[in-house]
């Protein structure tokens, strides 16, 4: 996954900060996935909770999602000759509503589309999140060049905005996830 994400010189910086941002995040998601023991990864600590494998499903579903998303708007903004981006300060540092996505005390309601089907394992799971992520951050590499700005979509949670922030959505997902898998682990350790 590292050369998925290596720098390359030729890429506008803010997709290369959101390319980056997105690996960082899913490595948190990877570490407490390993955190849990590989046999209770399958199990779901209560009748109403997810397990794990569910997890990895559920953000597998929506990287999909956000990965079309993106590559549907990037191609027709190309189409109406939508520019490279002048701008290039921090769009993470400028996105707003980080805690209303990590704050695991506020329950959020998944859209249908992406709640887990729970018949994916951990294994296949992990895997097709690894895929998922390659074509994230190959639909982000196609952005180049494009202007994410004035590029808007509804976020199920936050409502409208520009594309640049809503891949830092995506990225802060994972920061929910990777804290609701340590949750589980914890529950179904008894730690």
């Amino acid at each position: 996954m590292t050369s998925v994400a290596a720098p390359t010189s030729q890429l506008h910086p803010r997709i290369q900060e959101l390319i980056d941002f997105l690996v960082s995040h899913r490595r948190e998601v990877y570490d407490a996935v390993a955190a849990v023991p590989a046999e209770l990864r399958d199990r779901k600590p209560a009748p109403e909770r997810w397990s794990v494998a569910e997890v990895l499903e559920h953000l597998t579903k929506i990287e999909q999602r956000v990965a079309a998303l993106l590559t549907m708007q990037v191609t027709a903004a190309r189409d109406k000759g939508v520019g490279p981006d002048p701008d290039t300060s921090s769009v993470v540092e400028s996105f707003e509503g980080a805690d209303i996505l990590t704050n695991r005390a506020k329950k959020l309601v998944t859209p249908k589309a992406g709640v887990p089907s729970g018949t994916v394992g951990t294994i296949a799971g992990t895997e097709a999140l690894d895929e998922a992520q390659v074509a994230m951050i190959a639909s982000l590499r196609n952005a180049n060049g494009v202007s994410l700005q004035n590029l808007v979509a509804a976020h199920p949670v936050l409502g409208p905005m520009n594309l640049y922030h809503f891949i830092v959505a995506l990225g802060l997902h994972d920061v929910r996830h990777a804290a609701q898998i340590r949750e589980i682990g914890q529950s179904l350790t008894g730690g």
